[in-house]
């Protein structure tokens, strides 16, 4: 990991430090920090299997870094060895139930739910089989985050039910990543 590197965490998890209490408010802040530092070090991750010349194909898109790469680098296994010894599995069914109950469409095309695709997400959050399961649990957090910058999640109280369990896997994630950047 570079110096570079380090700072941005430090500085990244001072602001998280930062944010106190569980306003709606500070839980889509608090997202959004998380994938700040998750993107940069999607990023870096990527840089690595680049420079170890372990990548397949000479281009990726940046939901292909945040998700396959991610899992390439960190191993399926151990992210979902991870997310279990952290307890976020409960965290993942929460996920699962707010797509089967269409309470939240994680996959919008122009804002419109992809309810195809949230089927085969939840069916595959649902997997036994780690790699599907590791990919389309990044995948939800790439996903919400886009929903976001695009201007498709609402600032409602109701976000809080798929926020909360985001973050907390999205910061199980983000402190994978740094320990294997190490």
């Amino acid at each position: 990991m570079t110096s570079e590197t380090k700072k941005y965490i430090e500085s990244w998890k001072e602001k998280i430090s930062g944010i106190k209490g569980n306003s709606l408010g500070n839980l889509f802040e608090k997202f959004s920090t998380y994938y700040t530092l998750h993107n940069r070090l999607y990023n870096d991750s990527f840089r690595v299997l680049r420079e170890d010349e372990k990548l397949l194909k000479p281009r990726y898109s940046d939901f292909e870094k945040a998700t396959s790469c991610i899992v390439q680098f960190n191993s399926a296994e151990n992210i979902i060895k991870t997310l279990t010894e952290n307890d976020n599995l409960p965290d993942v069914d929460a996920i699962t139930y707010l797509i089967k109950n269409d309470i939240f469409h994680i996959n919008l095309a122009d804002g419109v739910a992809q309810k195809n695709i949230d089927i085969e997400l939840m069916n595959n959050l649902r997997s036994d089989v780690t790699e599907v399961k590791a990919r389309a649990i990044l995948s939800v957090i790439y996903n919400v985050r886009a929903n976001m910058l695009h201007g498709e999640k609402h600032f409602e109280e109701h976000q809080r039910m798929l926020l909360e369990p985001l973050i907390r896997i999205t910061q199980t994630i983000v402190n994978l990543e740094i320990e294997n950047l190490k």
